[in-house]
């Protein structure tokens, strides 16, 4: 039977975790007897990150009893100021989650049989010593998703001597840092909160969700600043919105080439900036006459005439306006054009004069942490490159040596080239593109060792599995995640004992490495490695730990400055992109794959967040869950238009069909959404029966993604998948 909940039962639930899910722990006491006898028992603050996905917002867990009692946000977080969405207050129910790990696990006869953590270290060395033998370090890799520890992950790989350090950035993010870092020198923040003209294109922080960029949001059209939203789908965000721009998905280039046509036609850009403080402004000139608002509306669907207003009205308000710097959507890792996206939105942000001004792109202050060495010494790293391509002219110069290429990692498997990988706080099963190649190259492997609380898709096809202690349960490494005027250090920490025989992350790094002979590398504790990284701060780890965030270094400062571009300055056209054979100047380019408009089952499939669910990671909480369910969350949206035309109702079944997956949904008429396109909720799809409440509830886009690198920074090119739609 699916769980059944209230708003008011869901809030209860929040703020009562361990009394409301940990009643196996109290045997045949009653609940009722249990909160009145221990009412007044003390309760403890514990200032500690939420880990409910990779925003990391600051928070407060109070324990009562030895068990969570509730949990709030911390004020002084940059990221989110004092509020937790959904996802957090849910996923802290997971602490007393039936599924989570009790103890390592070693795969025999393709069954799991717990056992001790000095077996698993001891035989997880031994397999990998021989694999170093055989095959060298280049053999080896380690990938994760954002967290506290990726320095001492890192650490660890070139203790061993492998470059092969991988994030999940390229499925993510790798085109919009690519972009940004050859037109500014680095990837700049949005000063949303002091703006008068807020042009959000591909991104939806309110389903994100990035809870200060709400709040900066909602401050701002409160104080009068006009908020327009551009996306295929009328988003959590659109409804905060002015207006709604319905744009033909994969098209973002080319609004964004008509917008800055108009600005230099009719001499609206801040035309003193652009001459102190940019490059190129003369070969802009020269190519953008291609790209007329009239050009445009054919191609993305949105009028000349709203094309022409919207750009007349950004100027009027500059600097204090601005489009916002992207994330995941249109510029991050979506279509073959994705990378001049992000440079054309990066160029018309300059040409508003923006950069580095209030209320419109600023360079958030960032705590520089110290270095451990000459105390404890950094190994000396790997001799080579990696063996997926990254920053090789050839294959793809423009990608992130320190993301790497992650959706690499089965081609990789299985050409032979990678034997063994570490997957921690992750689960490229599910997240990656094609999961059927994903298996494939996984399995290929002569050792998988995963990291993790339960037993996700990639968990259970491991050989050996570590359980992770839960984000409550342990203490973590010291964090930057939260820049903004002015720089913040955060911590996580242990709020109570582990519930079962877990470790944390930063342990067990350090426990692999000393197995493996790297000890020297890793000999010192948690408190004095945190110790010597807040020393250049001037932070005490005491009172970071008794506050849980602590704001560090001076306040940001406007005014641009020497930028770290070749040429200190705003690269409209960039030298060095030419000498690589990419365009000195945007141009427009089309989606690698589009829908044959004479086909009526043919679509774009695209995808995104509802704002209670992180990829696959929450949907095994069942109060999250019955979220989506209680709602009817769980559908494929398609345009009403085109849905009659198939004889679509609300609710009926569909069977959805690409290249290399199909599945079956039931679907969601709506008149918010382009008609070219289908979409998709994010985390859902769970095909992992371990995980009992996620199991087989909906379907993931990366079922119907074929495996793609864009020739630039080789993201995954998301949304650049076509399916035929047919009713059941």
């Amino acid at each position: 039977m699916p769980l059944k909940i209230s708003r008011r039962g869901f809030l209860k639930g929040s703020a009562l975790t361990a009394g409301a899910l940990s009643l196996g722990t109290l045997g045949a006491l009653d609940f009722r007897t249990w909160a009145k006898t221990n009412a007044a028992a003390p309760v403890r603050r514990v200032p500690t990150i939420c880990n409910g996905c990779g925003n990391r917002c600051g928070l407060f867990a109070y324990v009562k009893n030895g068990r969570i009692w509730r949990i709030e946000g911390n004020p002084e977080a940059n990221g989110n100021r004092g509020v937790l969405c959904p996802k957090g207050h849910g996923y802290l129910h997971d602490l007393y989650n039936p599924n989570r790990i009790r103890s390592p696990l070693k795969r025999v006869d393709g069954k799991f049989q717990p056992i001790s953590w000095e077996q698993a270290y001891q035989e997880i060395a031994q397999k990998i010593n021989l694999i170093l033998m055989e095959n060298g370090p280049e053999s080896v890799f380690w990938v994760n998703y954002p967290q506290p520890n990726h320095a001492y992950a890192l650490r660890f790989m070139h203790s061993l001597g492998s470059p092969h350090y991988f994030t999940h950035g390229s499925t993510c993010y790798t085109a919009r840092n690519a972009a940004w870092n050859h037109t500014v020198g680095k990837l700049p923040s949005n000063d949303l909160a002091n703006s008068r003209y807020i042009l959000v294109i591909g991104r939806n922080p309110a389903g994100g969700v990035d809870l200060g960029q709400v709040k900066d949001i909602v401050r701002a059209r409160e104080n009068g600043a006009k908020l327009i939203v551009v996306d295929p789908r009328h988003s959590e965000t659109a409804i905060l919105a002015d207006e709604w721009l319905p744009i033909k998905p994969g098209t973002d280039l080319a609004l964004l080439l008509a917008m800055i046509n108009v600005m230099v036609a009719e001499r609206l850009y801040d035309a003193r900036f652009v001459k102190e403080n940019t490059v190129g402004f003369e070969q802009l000139e020269d190519e953008i006459i291609n790209y007329p608002p009239q050009w445009a509306e054919k191609v993305c669907d949105i009028p000349a005439a709203t094309i022409v207003r919207i750009t007349r009205e950004i100027c009027r308000a500059k600097p204090h306006a601005l489009i916002h710097r992207g994330y995941h959507g249109a510029i991050g890792a979506q279509y073959l054009n994705s990378f001049q996206t992000a440079r054309a939105l990066a160029i018309a942000n300059a040409l508003l004069g923006n950069i580095n001004r209030k209320g419109g792109i600023y360079f958030a202050q960032s705590a520089g942490l110290g270095e451990l060495q000459p105390t404890h010494p950094i190994p000396a790293g790997p001799a080579g490159p990696k063996a997926d391509g990254t920053g090789i002219p050839g294959r793809y110069p423009l990608g992130s040596y320190g993301d790497g290429i992650s959706h690499a990692i089965p081609e990789l498997a299985l050409r032979g080239i990678l034997k063994c990988g570490f997957v921690y706080h992750h689960n490229p099963l599910r997240t990656n593109p094609n999961p059927k190649r994903v298996i494939a190259g996984y399995k290929k492997l002569d050792l998988l060792v995963v990291i993790d609380p339960v037993l996700s898709e990639t968990a259970s096809i491991a050989h050996y599995v570590l359980p992770a202690s839960f984000y409550l349960e342990t203490d973590e490494a010291v964090d930057t995640k939260h820049s903004g005027k002015r720089a913040q250090v955060s911590i996580q920490q242990k709020a109570i004992e582990p519930l079962f025989d877990s470790r944390s992350g930063f342990q067990i790094i350090c426990d692999l490495a000393k197995h493996l002979g790297s000890a020297r590398f890793f000999n010192f504790t948690l408190d004095e490695a945190n110790e010597l990284r807040l020393k250049p701060l001037g932070a005490s780890l005491k009172e970071l730990r008794a506050k849980g965030v602590l704001a560090v270094g001076p306040s940001w400062k406007e005014g641009i400055g020497k930028l770290e571009t070749p040429s200190g300055k705003v690269e409209i056209a960039s030298a060095t992109l030419e000498g690589l054979g990419y365009p000195a100047i945007p141009r427009w380019q089309e989606p690698l794959v589009s829908p044959d408009p004479k086909d009526l089952h043919a679509f774009r499939l695209i995808h995104g967040k509802q704002a209670m669910h992180t990829h696959a990671m929450t949907a095994n909480q069942p109060y999250l869950m019955a979220i989506s369910r209680r709602y009817d969350l769980i559908r494929l949206w398609i345009n009403r238009s085109r849905a009659e035309k198939l004889s679509l109702k609300d609710g009926d079944m569909v069977e959805i069909k690409s290249l290399v997956g199909e599945g079956k949904i039931r679907v969601k008429l709506t008149e918010g959404l382009h008609p070219s396109c289908v979409w998709l909720p994010s985390g859902y799809g769970v095909f992992s029966k371990h995980l009992t409440t996620a199991y087989d509830q909906g379907l993931s886009y990366n079922d119907f993604l074929p495996t793609l690198f864009d020739p630039t920074v080789g993201h995954a090119m998301s949304s650049e998948v076509i399916v035929q739609v047919r009713k059941v």
